[in-house]
C-alpha cells in the first residue's frame, strides 16, 4: 500500500512540476531564459518536485481556508451582521451542510472521477486498480479532514462553536463523503451510470443547493439545519454509515471495472485540453446561412472602407454567433424581471410587506454584469473566425489600435443592450413594490449598470489585445490572463461582502470605468502591435 501511495504521489508531483516549469517559461522576461533542456535536468527536477510537493500541502490548507472563509463565513457575517452570534452560527452550519454534504456529495466521487493520473497509473504503469484506488481513497480522505480542520476551527470559533461541535462536523462530513463514494459505486454497479458525468443532474443539484444555501441570508431567516446536523441520531447514522462504507470499500473486488469506466481512452474528460478546444471551437463556429448578406448589410458595407469595412463584414457574416448570446441574455433577464414584478405585486397585498430596497442590489450588479457580458465570447469568435489568419501579417498587427477602437464600440453596444434590459427589469420591480418614481436610487442604478457594461467591454477586449491568451487550438496559454481574471472575479465577490452606499458605489464604478478606458487606449496604442499576435 505504501509503495502504491509513493507512486501516486510521484505521479502528482512530477506532473505538477512539469506544469510549473511550463508556465514559468510563459512568463515575460523570466520565461525566455528557460529552455526546454530544463526538463532533462534530473537534480533540478527533484528540487522543483520537493518544492511543488510542499506547496501542494500548503495549498490544501489555503484552499480550505478560502472555501470556508469566502463561501461560508464572509457571506454570513457580511449579510447577517445584524444577527446574534448564535444565529450566525446557525446560518454558517446551514450553508456548510448544503455545500459540503449535499452538493459535494452528488458532484464529487474520487472512484469514478476521470483523471489523467488514474489513466497513467493503471493503464500505462500497470498498477493494480485495487491497490491504486485504496491508496487514493485513503490519502484523499485523511488529507481531506486534516486540511479542513484549521479552517473549521478558526471560523467556527469566531461564532462561538465548541471544540466538540467542530470535531463532530469534521468527522461527520468526512464519513458522509466516504458513504457517498460507496453510493456512487453501487449506483454504477447496479445501473452502469456514472452520476458525476450526468451534467443535467449535477448542475441542477449545484444550482438548487447554492440557492437553498444562501436564500435564508437574503430572506433574513434562520434555519434549523444545525440542530438537526448536530443531533445525536444524525451523528450516529453518519458515523455508522461512513464506517460501513469504508469497510465495504476496503473489501470491494471490482475496482478494475470502476477504473475502466473512469479511464476510457476516448473520454474527453481525460484530456481537458482537447475537450475544451473542441467545445470552444463549437461555441464560436458560425452558420453557413450568415454568409449570405441581405440588402441592409450590403448598404452598410457600401459606406465603409479599410478596417471599418473589414469589421462590418465580419459582424455581418457572423451575426447569429454575435447576436444570439445577446438575445438569450436579454430574454432571460426580461423573463426574470417579469417574474419579479409578479411576485412583488402578489406580496405587496400583505400588510407586513416591505417594499424592495434597490440599494441592496448595487453590490450584486458587478457580479451579474461580469457573467452577463458577452465580451469574452466575442473575443474568442474574432480570434477563431478572423484574427487567427490575419495576425500572421505585420500590417494587421501594427494597426491593432485602429481595429481595437472599432471593436470596442461594437462590444459596448452589445453589452449596453443587456444592461438596458437589466436596468429596466430592476426599475419595474422597484416601482411595482414602492411606486416611487422619484427615488434617487433608480437613476444611480441605471448609471451603475450601464457603466459596468462599458467596464467589462473594455476589460475583455483589453485583455485580448494586450495578453492575447488564445493559441491556435483556442486553449488559453497565458498565465497572466488567468491571474488577472481571477483578481477581477475576486473583486466582484468582495463587492458582495463590503457594501458601500449606493452613491459612493456608483461614483467608484464610473471613475474606474473612465480610468480603465483611458489606460486601455494608451496601452493598446503603445504596445498592441507587439502583444497582439498568434501564440
Amino acid at each position: 500500500m505504501l509503495r502504491t501511495l509513493n507512486t501516486l504521489l510521484a505521479i502528482r508531483t512530477s506532473t505538477t512540476a512539469n506544469l510549473f516549469i511550463y508556465y514559468i517559461q510563459k512568463l515575460p522576461v523570466i520565461g525566455k531564459h528557460l529552455t526546454d533542456s530544463i526538463y532533462a535536468n534530473v537534480n533540478l527536477k527533484k528540487a522543483i518536485s520537493i518544492i511543488v510537493f510542499l506547496i501542494s500541502l500548503l495549498w490544501g490548507f489555503v484552499i480550505r481556508l478560502a472555501y470556508v472563509g469566502l463561501l461560508i463565513y464572509l457571506p454570513v457575517v457580511g449579510l447577517g451582521k445584524e444577527l446574534a452570534v448564535e444565529d450566525q452560527l446557525q446560518l454558517f452550519l446551514h450553508i456548510y451542510f448544503l455545500l459540503s454534504f449535499v452538493v459535494a456529495g452528488v458532484s464529487s466521487a474520487t472512484i469514478l472521477e476521470p483523471k489523467r493520473e488514474k489513466y497513467v497509473a493503471v493503464k500505462l504503469m500497470r498498477q493494480s486498480p485495487t491497490k491504486y484506488m485504496k491508496a487514493s481513497l485513503g490519502y484523499r480522505y485523511i488529507t481531506f479532514m486534516v486540511y479542513l480542520m484549521p479552517a473549521m476551527l478558526i471560523f467556527t470559533s469566531l461564532m462561538g462553536a465548541s471544540i466538540v461541535e467542530v470535531i463532530l462536523l469534521l468527522v461527520s462530513v468526512t464519513l458522509w463523503r466516504i458513504l457517498t463514494e460507496y453510493l456512487h459505486l453501487k449506483l454504477y454497479d447496479i445501473t452502469g451510470m456514472v452520476l458525476i458525468k450526468n451534467n443535467v443532474i449535477v448542475w441542477s443539484v449545484i444550482g438548487l443547493g447554492y440557492t437553498a444555501a444562501y436564500l435564508p441570508l437574503l430572506l433574513d431567516r434562520v434555519p434549523v439545519t444545525s440542530s438537526i446536523l448536530l443531533s445525536l441520531p444524525v451523528c450516529l447514522v453518519l458515523v455508522v454509515g461512513g464506517i460501513f462504507a469504508a469497510v465495504r470499500l476496503s473489501r470491494y473486488s471490482n475496482y478494475r471495472g470502476a477504473v475502466d469506466a473512469a479511464t476510457k481512452r476516448d473520454d474527453p474528460l481525460l484530456d481537458l485540453g482537447r475537450m475544451m478546444s473542441e467545445a470552444q471551437k463549437t461555441s464560436v463556429k458560425s452558420k453557413e446561412s450568415d454568409y449570405a448578406l441581405n440588402e441592409k448589410h450590403q448598404e452598410n458595407l457600401g459606406t465603409k472602407q479599410g478596417y471599418s469595412y473589414l469589421n462590418i463584414l465580419f459582424f455581418s457574416r457572423h451575426r447569429s454567433l454575435i447576436n444570439n448570446p445577446v438575445y438569450k441574455r436579454m430574454a432571460i433577464t426580461a423573463a426574470l424581471g417579469a417574474v419579479g414584478v409578479a411576485v412583488v405585486l402578489i406580496l405587496s397585498q400583505r400588510d407586513e410587506f416591505l417594499g424592495p430596497d434597490l440599494g441592496v442590489v448595487f453590490p450584486f450588479l458587478v457580479f451579474g454584469m461580469y457573467f452577463m457580458s458577452v465580451g469574452e465570447k466575442m473575443c474568442r469568435a474574432m480570434f477563431y473566425n478572423c484574427d487567427i489568419s490575419l495576425l500572421r501579417y505585420s500590417f494587421y498587427r501594427t494597426s491593432a489600435f485602429e481595429h481595437f477602437r472599432i471593436r470596442l464600440i461594437k462590444i459596448m453596444s452589445l453589452n449596453l443592450r443587456i444592461a438596458t434590459i437589466l436596468a429596466a427589469a430592476l426599475t419595474a420591480i422597484t416601482l411595482a413594490g414602492s411606486g416611487e418614481w422619484l427615488s434617487k436610487d433608480i437613476p444611480m442604478m441605471w448609471v451603475c449598470v450601464l457603466s459596468l457594461s462599458v467596464f467589462f467591454s473594455i476589460h475583455h477586449l483589453f485583455m485580448y489585445y494586450i495578453f492575447q491568451p488564445y493559441a491556435t487550438e483556442l486553449n488559453i496559454k497565458n498565465p497572466l490572463y488567468y491571474v488577472i481574471n481571477m483578481l477581477v472575479s475576486f473583486a466582484s465577490g468582495i463587492c458582495l461582502i463590503v457594501r458601500a452606499p449606493a452613491d459612493i458605489f456608483t461614483a467608484i464604478v464610473v471613475t474606474l470605468t473612465l480610468v480603465y478606458l483611458l489606460i486601455s487606449l494608451v496601452l493598446v496604442r503603445k504596445y498592441g502591435s507587439r502583444t497582439f499576435r498568434v501564440k
